[in-house]
């Protein structure tokens, strides 16, 4: 018996198995569709509309006052002083938790005997439970009997408070996280590797060698995946919350108060849903900024 070519089929058939073509993948990425619309989107329309309200929790979601939430953040010194604090802590993040790991990369991949070892090193610190981080570094920088003043006192240095001290608590808060670029070092160590070793060896030929190699060579064959680390590690550090709320609840005098921080204490502590939602939706659309400038230089750069 012939199988029927598809060619010839009537035009209804022929019709009919198009569309089932067409729909078929549309049925596998629906339900991801339908729960990333759900728990996603929706839930960023809800927000912005119970920011346009004096939410009352007994009849939400209470009057409607359009703007009001947002004009009085704007007016709001904390407001400003806590996104003052979260560019302050982007810019540690990105110097300390960022390009460190890239720098640690760098040097793992010229190591040749011991380079698991070393590598397991970076890999066994992020496996500590962020609680558990927190106690050993309130610990490590407490002022009367803690290893950061020991080793200053032992250099001639004066002893410092640390997280009470608002000029130190940002950096004291950020350092930690250091540590914790272990699968940061990995992917770039893999990153290294798997770039194409007759490159290398051209290069060597061609007299390019050290710095130049570097620069040349390494860093823009693993650009895709720093330009997505960057960009992940600002979203991050824009709407950093546990570190300073564990480490100082936002103290001293609101100095690690962060964004984040504040929306959380709005509604936590002053039960200001509405003004909690504006602040958080405002988060929302600075994030969403910078990363669109973000993807647009880079773009241009390639082009």
């Amino acid at each position: 018996m012939k199988h029927k070519d598809k060619t010839q089929l009537p035009v209804k058939e022929k019709g009919g198995l198009r569309f089932k073509n067409a729909i078929t993948p549309w049925l596998f990425v629906l339900p991801g569709l339908v729960f990333t619309f759900i728990f996603r989107y929706y839930t960023m329309f809800q927000a912005f509309w119970i920011s346009l309200h004096d939410y009352d929790m007994v009849s939400p979601p209470g009057k409607f006052i359009g703007f009001d939430n947002y004009v009085s953040l704007f007016q709001n010194e904390d407001f400003w002083s806590a996104w003052k604090n979260t560019l302050i802590f982007t810019g540690l993040s990105l110097l300390i938790t960022f390009l460190i790991p890239i720098i640690q990369a760098l040097f793992l991949s010229e190591i040749h005997k011991g380079r698991g070892f070393f590598t397991t090193l970076y890999l066994i610190p992020t496996v500590i439970p962020l609680s558990v981080n927190v106690i050993i570094w309130k610990w490590i920088f407490n002022p009367d009997s803690g290893l950061a003043n020991a080793i200053v006192t032992f250099f001639g240095g004066e002893a410092q408070t640390w997280f009470s001290d608002p000029q130190l608590t940002k950096l004291c808060i950020i350092l930690p996280g250091i540590l914790g670029g272990g699968f940061a070092v990995l992917m770039y160590l893999s990153a290294i590797m798997g770039v194409n070793r007759d490159i290398y060896e051209a290069a060597d030929i061609d007299g390019c060698s050290g710095f130049r190699r570097l620069w040349y060579i390494t860093l823009p064959n693993i650009r895709f995946l720093i330009t997505i680390q960057m960009i992940l590690a600002v979203i991050t550090a824009m709407q950093i919350l546990d570190q300073p709320m564990q480490y100082t609840t936002g103290g001293p005098n609101g100095a690690s108060t962060s964004i984040a921080l504040y929306t959380n204490k709005l509604m936590t502590e002053q039960m200001n849903y509405g003004k909690s939602a504006a602040t958080g939706f405002i988060l929302l659309i600075v994030v969403a900024i910078i990363t669109g400038i973000q993807l647009k230089l880079d773009h241009s750069e390639k082009e």
